[in-house]
């Protein structure tokens, strides 16, 4: 608890110093435009799409290919934006030519937007980009698997934050990891001061204060466990549920990287039903496009429905795609293992892949509400007939293992990083693969599917 209690107060010496540091504007020549990454985001980027979309914002959507080959020398943007997802697999995709690209873009005045993964992206761990000197706070140290509503304290007097935010607002976040700082440090020792040094550029915007509404960690929504039985529920799960570990801890954060900045966020403003959060998020695209503060500040994401989403390409083979989904979800909240937590996003007990599910029916969901075009149609006639006898055995493969699932528990609890059976995990892992990551049958549905989107997405977005 020591490291714990010196990370807590470096940080809030950070945040009282706030107001006596110069904030300038980007500095970058860019193009007035805003730049997302889409690799290895999947669900996230369609959802930071869609919001950015929806306003109006000018956008160009970008591969980490286009990165590694230059786009951000050629044709710098306002910021680029990152959305969440495994950062791990984010600078895989980027290589050492994109990362340094991505470097190089920052320290000529350039800006990044990390949101959850793409905020982990930025520090150093995993090979990232390090242009953050925060790390990753170790499993064991923080609370693990927490998503919902967070009460947090912004930071006041900051361009960066609207002006009349109140003094504690709600913010969305999806389970995302903490930052810490980068050595343990004993108060006023040798190595606090270099940890003090190490992270005296930056600005927590935000810090978490208190659980929200809709707060769970891991299956368990925690204000209707009582503060006496959560330790009974930790020797059960064998991880962290007390929710002060996050009191006082940054939830979004902003420094310099050379000449340009970095804004990390751990909180996913892009959040539909999430006023607050998507108001900031308007707030710092105004701030960054150099408009007037309410271009885009009180905006609110669109709402975002699965299940009824207006069919504009009516593939018969997306159809039957989207109905194998629809199937295996339906199978997986008559067993009690899944429900609809939102509109566009399921909830899962504990173990149940219910994320995959979520991402599959999105990806789906989302060609089939968008109108195709020749190259998208030349593409999807190559490839739909294999998709679907994948998509068909993804189904069968996966409803045996919700049903063999189902009896694991009555027995033994199962986790995110796998079943509590041998026999069940292995087929877990043929169909996703393994924890932390993702792969298997999944993997390669994914990875083609998400091709499709994004050919979708870049067609329907309007060159800035």
């Amino acid at each position: 608890m020591a490291c714990f209690a010196s990370a807590v107060l470096v940080l809030h010496q950070l945040m009282d110093a706030l107001n006596t540091r110069h904030f300038p504007r980007p500095t970058g020549s860019g193009s007035g435009s805003i730049c997302l990454l889409w690799d290895e985001s999947h669900l996230w980027a369609i959802l930071l799409w869609r919001c950015l979309a929806a306003w109006g914002v000018p956008l160009r959507l970008a591969r980490a290919s286009e990165i590694a080959a230059g786009l951000l020398r050629d044709q710098p943007p306002a910021a680029l934006f990152v959305p969440g997802g495994w950062a791990r697999f984010k600078a895989e995709a980027l290589g050492s030519d994109g990362r340094k690209a991505v470097g190089d873009y920052l320290r000529s005045g350039g800006v990044y937007v990390g949101l959850c993964g793409g905020a982990g992206l930025a520090l150093p761990d995993n090979h990232g980009l390090a242009v953050c000197p925060l790390c990753r706070k170790p499993m064991a140290q923080r609370l693990p698997n927490f998503s919902g509503s967070v009460a947090c304290a912004p930071q006041q007097c900051h361009p960066l934050v609207p002006q009349d935010i109140p003094a504690l607002i709600d913010l969305p976040v999806w389970w995302p990891s903490q930052f810490a700082i980068p050595k343990d440090a004993a108060p006023g020792g040798a190595a606090a001061k270099a940890a003090t040094k190490a992270t005296a550029g930056i600005d927590v915007l935000a810090a978490y204060v208190r659980p929200g509404p809709d707060f769970w960690v891991s299956d368990l929504a925690l204000e209707q466990v009582a503060a006496p039985e959560r330790s009974a529920w930790e020797r059960l799960y064998g991880i962290n549920l007390d929710p002060e570990l996050l009191r006082g801890e940054p939830c979004i954060v902003t420094g310099l990287a050379g000449t340009g900045r970095y804004i990390l966020s751990y909180a996913h403003l892009e959040t539909p039903r999430a006023p607050a959060a998507n108001s900031w998020l308007g707030h710092m695209l105004s701030f960054l496009l150099g408009q007037p503060p309410g271009l885009f500040g009180n905006r609110t994401a669109p709402a975002w429905n699965l299940g009824e989403t207006p069919i504009v390409w009516d593939d018969p083979c997306l159809a039957r795609i989207a109905a194998h989904l629809e199937a295996i979800i339906a199978l997986g909240m008559r067993h009690f293992l899944l429900f609809w937590r939102h509109p566009w996003l399921l909830g899962w007990r504990r173990g149940i892949p219910g994320f995959v599910l979520t991402t599959l029916y999105a990806q789906v969901q989302t060609i089939r509400s968008l109108p195709p075009h020749a190259e998208t149609e030349a593409l999807w006639a190559r490839h739909a007939a294999d998709m679907e006898v994948l998509v068909h055995e993804f189904r069968r493969k996966m409803e045996a293992y919700l049903i063999a699932e189902r009896l694991v528990m009555q027995r033994t609890p199962s986790s995110p990083e796998g079943s509590a059976c041998d026999q069940v995990q292995k087929q877990r892992r043929e169909l996703i693969g393994r924890f932390p990551g993702y792969g298997g049958l999944f993997g390669r549905i994914v990875r083609q599917l998400d091709e499709l989107v994004w050919r979708q997405a870049v067609t329907a977005t309007p060159t800035p």
